[in-house]
């Protein structure tokens, strides 16, 4: 079996992260990585994966008709070239790796004549744009897989909701010894002019004003104006859009104030994000609807225990009080009292760290998340086998029988 993943942009977040991941775990699967010339393609590359460059598309979801006509026209080139390049590699299933991704490997679905699956990783917009994706999703998409039931949601409803599968991300599992945590916990500490004995919150993730990274410095403020030995690392970088260089900006000078003035460390992008999980005392999560929170499994799966917003996915992952601590978005006072009762209880956050691991273990590894996209995989195709074979005058009625069974 051959599948076609495609990605809409070349850069790297933490849906190509998962994108990579995945196809890296597939055992029945031949991937190949369809996307515009970027990182994506070339860490696909370094992996062996055979790739397929397509034409970049700007295009973004908007309320603007006339922005949203012009996007939409800006959509038919790549997905033409998904199309011609289904072909020609011989692909069985065409995996979209986003919503915008989903609508244009269906523009010309009608010519590759391939199953297209819309992996739903954001929060659907809502009103009329949400609307139209739900109408061309039901009209395009052979199936919908989301990776949390808070982002399903909106598609449950109608015919699409025979079409919804639940695939959380993965992570890979690694057995991290005691003396290389030291090692690490050492060497970042280091580089990041962070002391040994320091309480450290991290908050790794896209700098964006929806990721509320400002809430974690107000929360470590409070903590060092307490008299803890505090420090937050804000890991991540504002790419994408003009606004979360802006939010950037606002959050150096917010982190340059009070209490905390030179105890915030800005990293910008680290792919070594296990190490800096190691070499912490804390993540914490402040997003607003967070979809996910691919971050969260990576750092429970390393016994970093974790205080998270009580909203979209987070609660999917998050046990409050037994895998971590839940709070409500932007209750930043609440944050602060969560951080400061794990920070001096060492004995509770290791105690915590474990039931994380464990949770991650049994619900978030890699494997299983390839293992259920596999079986996804072999039910279009063989739904579709079964259809081709059926009589033309007994098309209806069989595709109400199959409907029913799913």
């Amino acid at each position: 079996m051959k599948v076609a993943f495609y990605n809409h942009t070349g850069e790297v977040s933490g849906a190509e992260i998962s994108l990579l991941l995945t196809a890296r775990h597939l055992r029945g699967v031949r991937p190949v990585i369809f996307a515009p010339a970027g990182e994506l393609l070339e860490r696909a590359r370094k992996m062996g994966l055979e790739t397929v460059e397509i034409s970049r598309c700007r295009a973004r979801l908007t309320r603007n008709p006339l922005r949203l006509l012009a996007g939409f026209l800006g959509m038919l080139p790549p997905g033409l070239e998904v199309a011609l390049a289904a072909q020609s590699r011989q692909v069985d299933i065409v995996h979209a790796n986003s919503l915008r991704a989903g609508i244009i490997a269906s523009l010309f679905a009608w010519l590759h004549r391939r199953p297209v699956i819309w992996h739903v990783r954001d929060m659907p917009p809502a009103g009329l744009v949400g609307k139209s994706i739900r109408r061309m999703a039901a009209l395009a998409a052979s199936a919908v897989v989301g990776i949390s039931r808070s982002v399903l949601k909106s598609f449950a409803r109608g015919e699409l909701k025979r079409r919804l599968h639940l695939v959380y991300n993965g992570v890979e599992i690694r057995d991290i010894s005691e003396l290389e945590r030291r090692m690490w916990r050492k060497k970042i500490r280091e580089e990041l002019n962070t002391p040994m004995g320091a309480k450290v919150l991290v908050i790794i993730g896209q700098i964006a004003p929806w990721k509320r990274q400002e809430d974690a410095i107000l929360a470590a403020r409070m903590l060092a104006e307490k008299g803890l030995d505090v420090y937050l690392w804000v890991v991540g970088e504002a790419k994408f859009r003009k606004e979360n260089a802006v939010y950037e900006k606002k959050l150096r000078q917010l982190a340059s104030q009070g209490a905390l003035q030179g105890r915030v460390r800005f990293t910008g992008f680290r792919g070594d994000v296990t190490e800096i999980c190691c070499a912490a005392d804390l993540l914490v999560l402040c997003s607003d609807r967070e979809p996910f929170g691919r971050v969260l499994i990576e750092a429970m799966s390393v016994t970093l225990p974790v205080v998270a917003t009580d909203a979209g996915g987070v609660p999917e992952i998050v046990e409050h009080g037994v895998s971590g601590l839940l709070y409500p978005v932007g209750e930043v006072r609440r944050l602060a009292e969560h951080a400061e009762r794990l920070l001096r209880d060492e004995l509770g956050r290791r105690r915590m760290g474990i039931a994380a691991a464990e949770r991650v273990r049994e619900r978030f590894a890699i494997e299983s998340t390839a293992a259920r996209l596999e079986q996804i995989y072999r039910q279009l195709l063989l739904s579709r086998k079964s259809k081709s074979a059926v009589p033309r005058t007994y098309h209806h009625r069989e595709k109400k029988v199959h409907d029913a069974e799913l």
